[in-house]
């Protein structure tokens, strides 16, 4: 073996606990958790100006997701925003309801070993219902970011979930719901 050779083999002998120790802490912990879930919340509709009508309703979800670690996990849902009634205000008609599929990363800060924090963001695809807004129709489809945060316990969450700006209205909702670990 000659002295490059052997300098290598000693460089490599001297660091390879530093890499499995780095290797090691950067693997995903050894219980992985999928869990699947159902929600139902409240869902509001507003604009920008507060003098014009607003339409809210109620929200139903259904979520799978995968726990990376204690800190990161991902989910994919699929929501129905039901119809709102209709507002009629001034002669001025607001009428919303949509589905949306979404998926979305969670950054996760455990509060204790059954209790975290979390903050969501990913993108929703949104098909309205022929919304009616006091302006006109608005378009029938939209892909959107969404972003929000909850709590989360072992087999429940609750959580704040916005998908932002729809031309002049603004959709959040408020849901909680039951989840299964497995």
């Amino acid at each position: 073996m000659n002295d490059v050779g052997a300098l290598a083999l000693v460089l490599l002998l001297a660091c390879c606990p530093y890499s499995l120790v780095q290797a090691e802490a950067s693997e995903p912990k050894a219980k992985k958790f999928f869990t699947l879930g159902a929600a139902v919340g409240y869902h509001d509709v507003d604009s920008d100006d507060s003098a014009d009508p607003h339409v809210n309703g109620y929200t139903y979800a259904l979520l799978v997701g995968y726990d990376w670690s204690r800190y990161v996990g991902v989910d994919a849902e699929l929501m129905r925003m039901n119809r709102g009634s209709d507002v009629n205000v001034f002669g001025r008609r607001l009428s919303f309801g949509a589905d949306a599929v979404g998926l979305s990363a969670r950054i996760q800060w455990p509060l204790d070993d059954s209790f975290s924090a979390y903050l969501r963001l990913g993108a929703a695809a949104l098909e309205l219902d022929s919304p009616e807004v006091p302006e006109g129709t608005l378009d029938e489809s939209w892909v959107r970011p969404m972003y929000g945060g909850g709590v989360r316990g072992d087999y429940w969450f609750a959580d704040f979930v916005s998908y932002g700006k729809l031309d002049d209205l603004y959709l959040d909702q408020v849901r909680a719901g039951l989840m299964m670990r497995f």
